[in-house]
């Protein structure tokens, strides 16, 4: 059996190690903000320019590249490992504003962060888009999220109607 929390701790180690900048995303990133589901793996969003590194770094410490694109870099090993790159300066801002989780001992990213991920997710892989709006409904009931932020994620897919109705059912 996988034991994700240790995958977490050794996967934050190696990228801290070499001063890649990483953030919690996905499934365990949402226990963060309270919302627990099940989940398979632990998910990144890391530096896109330390591509290679962070390629060389996991597969020295044992983790096998299963899949990888300009965007995505998925690993199995002692525990699975996905790493969404950075590219964008959006991506990027998001990276540097992300908050550090005492808890946890990482950065996660802002709420509103994740929500921009999870409707470019399921607007680029419709298959995902149940769990992406599920898990984006719990996120709007965070406290203190900042809607404008969301709105802007949303406009750039053109969601933002379906945004504000997935908000609506929570009134």
């Amino acid at each position: 059996m996988i034991n994700l929390r240790k995958t977490l701790n050794e996967a934050h180690a190696i990228l801290e190690a070499d001063g890649i900048a990483h953030a919690l995303i996905g499934g365990f990133a949402l226990a963060v903000y309270g919302y627990h589901r099940a989940t398979a793996d632990i998910d990144f969003l890391a530096d896109g320019t330390k591509k290679e590194a962070i390629k060389a770094l996991l597969s020295k410490k044992g983790y096998k590249l299963q899949y990888e694109s300009a965007e995505v870099l998925q690993f199995s090993g002692p525990g699975f490992i996905d790493i969404l790159l950075a590219n964008r300066p959006l991506s990027q801002e998001m990276l540097k504003e992300a908050v550090l989780n005492s808890a946890l001992g990482v950065y996660v990213l802002k709420a509103e962060d994740i929500i921009g991920l999870k409707i470019q997710a399921y607007k680029n892989d419709p298959s995902r888009e149940l769990q992406d709006k599920a898990d984006i409904q719990q996120l709007l009931a965070v406290p203190q999220l900042d809607l404008n932020r969301v709105k802007k994620y949303a406009d750039l897919f053109g969601e933002w109607e379906v945004i504000k109705k997935i908000k609506d059912v929570l009134k």
